[in-house]
């Protein structure tokens, strides 16, 4: 298989009100660039006005994979000041600015509603939108993100990185709910 180098962006809020010893994906994103030799980027986003800011700031950037760290249900993420931004709002934000990109939804249940994840797609022209359907334990989604992410650098299909997944790992798959949707 031939090496392609996908940089990741993240998008992330608190996860908790702990100002100290915080969880966050930084150090998945410390080892996804370690090990697969790609460029990792992580920006804060508590506020939709940030979410919206931070958008624009990677749009003009060529990371190829865009990770969305915030909880999350049903077609929505949580942002850590209690507003919510549905899959049609981000759509919005983002209009065609992330065509062709990878968008990784690390949050609990996004992914549920399959006909926003299907508009959301269309919509914003990504090349696949990967996340999960089910509540998800922070280590078992951590280890199905890392695999995933060294899918991506390892298949030059990101449609056939995600069915990789679905080989290799059924049981975390099963386990995390993780889905993925390509329109084409």
């Amino acid at each position: 298989m031939v090496q392609r180098k996908r940089n990741v962006a993240c998008l992330e809020s608190l996860w908790d009100d702990k100002t100290e010893d915080r969880l966050n994906v930084v150090p998945i994103l410390e080892l996804i660039s370690k090990t697969l030799d790609v460029k990792c980027s992580q920006l804060n986003c508590n506020t939709e006005n940030e979410f919206e800011y931070n958008l624009g700031l990677l749009r003009k950037r060529n990371y190829g994979i865009l990770y969305l760290g915030f909880h999350g249900s049903g077609g929505t993420i949580f942002l850590h000041d209690k507003s919510e931004i549905d899959l049609a709002e981000i759509a919005e934000m983002m209009g065609n600015g992330f065509s062709d990109w990878i968008i990784h939804f690390g949050s609990c249940g996004v992914l549920r509603k399959k006909k926003a994840l299907e508009d959301f797609v269309g919509n914003t022209q990504v090349a696949v939108a990967t996340g999960f359907t089910k509540t998800i334990d922070w280590i078992e989604s951590a280890a199905l993100e890392l695999l995933l992410f060294q899918a991506f650098q390892t298949y030059t299909n990101p449609k056939l990185a995600c069915r990789s997944m679905l080989t290799k790992y059924p049981d975390l798959v099963n386990r995390t709910g993780f889905c993925f949707y390509a329109d084409n």
